[in-house]
């Protein structure tokens, strides 16, 4: 039998199945509380009238703090989840530096953890809507977000769709447009391209008839 033990200001200091403590000193044992549990045993108060002890839970504040609790937990799940995966963003890494590998395969691994991240995330707004301390402790979760793939091009992906008369244009034109050039420079420096970023460049290039029209949509397709 589960008992709470009391000290001498009817402070619940623990609790205990060993009815051999209570021959300590300035301490005594009261039987718990139906449904008892030790996890919350924080919030539970003892009230002292007429001789008889009555033990209550501040079920809001329980409630609040399973749920911190759970939350908490679930970060440390996704934590985890997401460091299982370091090997294989290593891997795709290496793969890529390498030439053996893409993007593509970096890409699946980034999505992989991004939908880990999403799921905790549903998960924890999941948990603070229960209203039963019993159902937030025992609240499951699983990565079921769903997570397209980052769109993104490496800068030789996204060169390799100009025809070199385009290329050949675009760079003699560079050399008297100072806002051509400054977009040609962001190019070459940069490691990937995103489509919805390189749109305005491709259109303003279609404007200014260094590629023929459509070939904007047809570069990013």
């Amino acid at each position: 039998m589960t008992q709470l033990i009391l000290d001498a200001a009817n402070q619940i200091t623990g609790y205990t199945q060993n009815d051999q403590q209570a021959a300590w000193d300035g301490v005594r044992l009261v039987p718990a509380p139906e449904g008892f549990n030790p996890a919350l045993l924080a919030h539970y108060t003892a009230k002292v009238a007429k001789g008889k002890t009555t033990i209550t839970l501040n079920a809001d504040a329980a409630l609040a703090a399973a749920k911190a609790a759970r939350c908490s937990q679930i970060k440390d799940e996704a934590a985890r989840l997401i460091a299982a995966t370091d090997w294989k963003l290593q891997r795709a890494q290496e793969r890529d530096a390498a030439g053996w590998g893409s993007l593509a395969e970096i890409d699946q691994v980034l999505t992989e953890r991004e939908a880990i991240r999403q799921s905790s995330n549903a998960a924890e707004l999941a948990a603070n809507a229960l209203t039963d301390i019993n159902a937030v402790q025992a609240f499951t979760w699983s990565v079921d977000v769903p997570v397209p793939a980052p769109n993104r091009l490496t800068r030789g992906q996204f060169l390799d769709r100009f025809t070199r008369e385009e290329t050949a244009a675009i760079l003699a034109a560079a050399d008297a447009n100072a806002s051509l050039k400054a977009w040609v420079m962001r190019l070459e420096n940069s490691d990937w391209i995103k489509p919805a970023e390189a749109t305005p460049g491709l259109q303003a290039l279609e404007i200014a008839g260094l590629i023929q029209p459509g070939r904007a949509a047809a570069i990013l397709a």
